[in-house]
Order: structure tokens, then sequence, then C-alpha cells
């Protein structure tokens, strides 16, 4: 004895015209197959649209898990510095850090850390206790500099060998900056 599933589908729209709905009916199922209601959902409709997939993102970190990450999977740490009422690093946020290329190479070979230098915080990384004014500090090797900064730490948990760079940079010029950090540890 075959089973079909019948679809019905109504489509509302709040508009005046009407939108047709086409619905794929599913093959039979026959009774030597059993049907479960598992099989009867692989078979539907909605199985066979294509869901997007949301675009790649940045997964910012803190710097401690940032660390732990980096020295673990072998990674160069990125740190964005910014502050809340930075005009250009909200701009580097938008515009440079959602560029896909610039996802897809930071995702690759560097662990992302956000830090704002004005919110009081502790840092424990390595042998290491540092706070927030410490810290950034200690990156930019005794020197402050201007908002956003990125600073590239080649070889955390190794080699205390940092890079930084002041400034908002478009995506192009942020992607030839990866690359030239890239290869100042592949140098190592």
């Amino acid at each position: 004895m075959k089973k079909t599933i019948i679809y019905i589908a109504i489509a509302l729209c709040a508009c005046k015209t009407q939108t047709a709905v086409a619905v794929k009916e599913p093959a039979p199922v026959s009774d030597s197959t059993a049907a479960t209601p598992a099989s009867i959902a692989l078979s539907s409709p909605k199985t066979e649209r294509r869901i997007p997939v949301p675009p790649k993102t940045l997964v910012w970190l803190d710097f401690e898990t940032g660390y732990k990450k980096a020295v673990a999977e072998n990674k160069i740490i990125l740190v964005d510095m910014y502050t809340t009422w930075c005009y250009w690093c909200k701009v580097m946020d938008k515009e440079t850090f959602t560029d896909s290329a610039v996802i897809a190479e930071i995702n690759t070979h560097f662990v992302p850390v956000k830090m704002n230098p004005e919110v009081d915080a502790t840092f424990r990384f390595g042998d290491t206790v540092m706070n927030n004014a410490e810290l950034y500090l200690w990156l930019g090797y005794g020197k402050r500099f201007g908002f956003p900064t990125s600073y590239f730490w080649l070889q955390p948990g190794k080699s205390e060998e940092r890079y930084s760079l002041a400034g908002y940079h478009e995506p192009a010029a942020f992607m030839q900056i990866l690359n030239q950090i890239k290869a100042k540890k592949a140098a190592k």
C-alpha cells in the first residue's frame, strides 16, 4: 500500500497582488521503506529550498582567551585597539572587518582580539599579569598610538615580537598588511 503526502501551500501577501507558490510533491512512500517522521521531513518541500548560509564573520575574543587560542593553534594575535567614541574605529569595523577576504584571512591565520583601553580590566597570560593601561603600553613597546590601532603578536608564548599599525585601513590595504605580517612570521 502506498502512502502519499499531500502538501497544501497557502500564500498570504500583504499587497494586492497574488504570488503563486510552486510546491514539489514528494514521491510516494512504500510500506517496505517504513516511513518515519524523519524520512517524511527529509522529503518535504522545505528541505528542498536552499537556506542561505550567513556570511562568515569575525569572532572577537578577549585578550586572555585570544592568547590561549593563539598559543594552542600557533597563530598570530591581532589586537584591534579601539574606543567607543572613535569614529574611524567604527568605520574599520563596518568596512574592513566585514570584508569577506579580510575575514577569511584573519580566521585562517590570526586570532582576532578586541580591546578597549578605557575599560578597566586585568589580564593574565602566560606568567604575566597586566591591567589595561600596562597591556596597552606593552603592546606598543611603551608608545601610545591613535585609534584604531592594530597590534600583531607573531608568536605568543614563544617570542615577544610585536608590530603595530595605527589608523584606519581600507580592506585592500589591510589585506596587504596581513600578508606582510604572515611573511614576517614565516621568516622566523
